[in-house]
């Protein structure tokens, strides 16, 4: 009996009906906002650039399908309508204004990809001083738009003279700089090759990321020095260190450049271009739209390495 009985319950569970499920369609009143990432470079060797995005309504796809014609070749590919290509960018220092104009190198190989689907300022004067306050105006076709400003923070300083010539790896190195009052500052080492390594190549067995060199440290406006020493890790066998050479980089910031990519990276609350996902876009020095207007400073050093 209790078999018939489990028999009757899965029976006539099985005859059941679910109800009919009604779909329910999702509206939002959100109207697009200018997303943007500004960077202006005291440091000869950085380019200053510009990204411009904007946000979209949940009716527009992400992806548009764009034939383009490069080197009398025709290419066929989709792109983002995150990226906003046609805007009018102009950046001034109160004095003279500089016309950033959209470039896109997403089909050089050789090309850094921060440097892709930017605006960049095409001419040779464009030669920012600490101290100075800099403006930026962005306007789209659709009516968008977006003000900014920052403050161009000093010249880092290296006191190079108290480096030694050359970098043993298994030695240690004290780095010491000029501190900064006001202004917070990145310092990174590591050996040149690294920068050029594929390591793609190896797929899964790719070798430590310059075999232990590769260090970084933010520094705050009290401190002065950094003692820099080879992680421990195993010489891969194609690392030569004869042949290579130790860049170290000191970056100083301004407080937008800070806040955006140090200060709140690590907020769940905060979404940025680079940073991930998060919960809701922040404007540091800018007005109008979401993103950041910033400026850094760089001074590095090459040594060679000796094993």
């Amino acid at each position: 009996m209790i078999y018939i009985y489990i028999i009757c319950i899965f029976f006539f569970s099985c005859s059941i009906v679910p109800p009919d499920l009604e779909w329910e369609d999702v509206t939002s009143d959100h109207e697009s906002t200018l997303n943007i990432i500004g960077l202006i470079s005291a440091d000869s060797l950085r380019t200053s650039f510009v990204r411009v995005q904007r946000t979209l309504d949940m009716e527009e796809a992400s992806d548009s399908l764009i034939r383009d014609t490069i080197g009398g070749n025709i290419y066929i590919y989709y792109t983002s309508r995150f990226i906003v290509r046609n805007a009018e960018v102009v950046v001034s220092n109160g004095v003279n204004d500089y016309i950033f104009e959209y470039t896109d190198f997403s089909y050089d190989v050789d090309m850094d990809k921060v440097f892709q689907e930017v605006y960049m300022y095409n001419g040779d004067d464009l030669n920012p001083q600490p101290g100075e306050t800099w403006d930026i105006s962005i306007t789209t076709p659709g009516g968008l738009s977006v003000n900014g400003e920052t403050t161009i923070p000093p010249v880092p300083q290296l006191y190079k003279e108290e480096l030694p010539d050359t970098f043993h790896v298994d030695q240690t190195m004290d780095i010491s700089w000029q501190t900064m009052a006001d202004n917070y500052q990145i310092i990174n080492a590591g050996n040149v090759l690294a920068y050029f390594f594929d390591y793609d190549y190896y797929e899964d067995s790719k070798p430590d990321y310059a075999c232990g060199l590769w260090q970084e440290e933010i520094i705050s406006p009290d401190e002065a020095s950094w003692t820099y020493r080879r992680e421990i890790c195993e010489d891969a066998p194609f690392l030569d260190w004869e042949e290579d050479y130790l860049l170290i980089n000191l970056m100083s910031m301004d407080n937008n450049y800070f806040d955006y990519f140090i200060r709140y990276a690590g907020d769940p609350e905060f979404s940025s271009l680079f940073l991930g996902q998060g919960g809701s876009g922040r404007s540091f020095g800018i007005e109008g739209g979401i993103g950041v207007f910033g400026a850094v400073g760089i001074d590095r050093h090459y040594m060679p390495i000796v094993p």
